[in-house]
């Protein structure tokens, strides 16, 4: 269908149906691959082994039934056993089968990834932590990125991608990335980018085809002298960035152009569901409503599309033709895209957070899922911050859910950051996490944010093959396994 913003995505090619999005998730693995082939072989009953002492043979559909359901940190020790096993453990379909496995079974305490500020200034140390208030808790030293700015690196994911989280270093001559996986403990360095970081913002996608992951950046560019929007993308194992399959058409370049500016000056940056990557865009860069709210890059194919504006980018104040809530940006909660708006600076009896949860693409309908009233103790706590941002949810059907909220303010070169939670049941903001950075000069006015929540994955960070070897036991405090790809 032709439209006068581009490639606009219709209701039937991509609605955000549960299909859709279970797919993405967790991609069932193909047939003829080292586990399935594993599976069909013919079933061994499990026997005690001739002259050895109670040796026994499991059959291999139960081990295919068994291991899958192992904790990660239980698994990288049996990688040890034989190379089989390290072979198996490091394959796609084994990594597709525990992330279903994991997936299905009862959730583990949820934590964070925490980036700390250290004493050398060429070095940054990232940790996890539990999501849980009250003391006695100990964060764990997951690893030591060398050539690191301490004070500059930052999170771009707010939740994990797969189990994946991309970092940046923003103070490098040339912005640093780095994709980690904080269960495995292992991260990878990318290449050089080829744009200066205040023309360009970058996200973390899956693809369902290939099953891995892709990081996609979005630039501001020249061709032939005028500007453009540009996309270059990532791939395990390659050494440099390459152009994307398919540009940013021409219907799309202004929201684009906007997107990226929203992206790189404000540190809203591009979340990823249901195989796409959503990049917000800012109507304040476009000096007029738009027709789009969001930027689409389909990760598969790399193809872009858009998401039409939602109701409450309205004529509302001053006589502006649109309105977008300050510190407006998007957050994934229960596979949805949501756009998050905070309406701290409204009367008392308005002021609020609204949640608004993305229905259908076509269409653009949205629905507001959570409404967070901004009076008492929440009020305060959150309506005092100079930046709030909603970096997901944890809990299901089982357990409470709670909503996961970051604030960060400024007090001459202080900088404290804070990690809650929010029971939406009973109204209850509770303080998880707090740290304090001291800056030598002014912070900058929109930072990144130095928290993620994060889930155990086995997905690698480097190409399928190409993984390091673990030792069998994993060390009680840290293992640094940084490398470069």
């Amino acid at each position: 269908m032709n439209s006068p913003i581009g490639h606009r995505i219709t209701r039937t090619e991509f609605s955000a149906t549960p299909s859709r999005a279970a797919a993405v998730n967790m991609p069932p693995p193909p047939v003829t691959t080292e586990a399935s082939s594993l599976s069909n072989k013919r079933r061994r009953p499990s026997t005690t082994v001739p002259g050895r002492t109670r040796a026994v043979v499991l059959a291999d559909d139960i081990i295919l039934e068994v291991l899958p359901r192992l904790p990660v940190k239980s698994i990288l020790r049996f990688r040890a056993v034989c190379r089989s096993w390290a072979a198996l453990f490091s394959s796609k379909d084994f990594c597709s089968l525990h992330h279903m496995a994991t997936t299905k079974a009862t959730t583990p305490a949820p934590k964070l990834l925490l980036v700390s500020l250290t004493s050398k200034s060429d070095t940054a140390k990232v940790y996890s932590c539990p999501l849980s208030g009250g003391g006695g808790h100990r964060d764990d030293l997951l690893f030591t990125i060398d050539g690191a700015a301490s004070n500059s690196l930052q999170v771009v994911t707010p939740s994990t991608c797969y189990g994946l989280t991309l970092l940046s270093d923003s103070h490098a001559d040339a912005r640093a990335y780095y994709v980690c996986n904080a269960a495995t403990r292992a991260i990878a360095r990318l290449p050089p980018c080829r744009y200066p970081p205040y023309k360009s913002s970058a996200g973390l996608g899956f693809d369902d085809q290939t099953r891995e992951y892709k990081v996609v950046m979005l630039n501001i560019g020249y061709i032939h002298g005028n500007k453009a929007a540009m996309c270059d993308v990532y791939t395990p194992g390659a050494d440099c960035w390459r152009p994307a399959a398919r540009q940013v058409p021409f219907g799309l370049f202004r929201f684009a152009v906007s997107a990226i500016t929203h992206a790189s000056l404000n540190e809203i940056q591009p979340v990823f569901a249901n195989g796409f990557l959503h990049w917000l865009i800012s109507p304040n860069f476009l000096g007029e409503r738009p027709e789009a709210a969001i930027i689409l890059f389909f990760v598969a194919e790399e193809t872009f599309g858009s998401v039409p504006s939602p109701p409450f980018w309205g004529p509302t104040e001053g006589g502006r033709p649109w309105s977008q809530a300050k510190g407006e940006h998007l957050v994934v909660m229960d596979g949805h895209v949501c756009i998050v708006r905070n309406l701290c600076d409204r009367i008392l009896v308005s002021a609020a957070l609204e949640i608004w949860g993305l229905l259908d693409y076509g269409s653009g309908d949205w629905s507001m899922s959570h409404r967070i009233d901004l009076f008492g103790h929440v009020g305060r706590e959150l309506c005092e911050a100079h930046f709030v941002k909603v970096i997901g949810s944890v809990g299901n059907c089982r357990s409470t859910k709670k909503i996961v909220i970051f604030t960060r303010s400024y007090f001459g070169h202080m900088s404290p950051q804070k990690v809650y939670t929010y029971d939406p049941r009973c109204q209850l903001l509770q303080d998880i996490r707090s740290i304090t950075e001291r800056h030598t000069s002014a912070a900058p006015l929109f930072p990144g944010p130095r928290f993620s929540l994060f889930e155990e994955s086995l997905a690698p960070v480097h190409k399928f093959g190409q993984e390091l070897a673990l030792p069998s036991t994993l060390p009680k405090e840290t293992k640094e396994t940084t490398t470069t790809n």
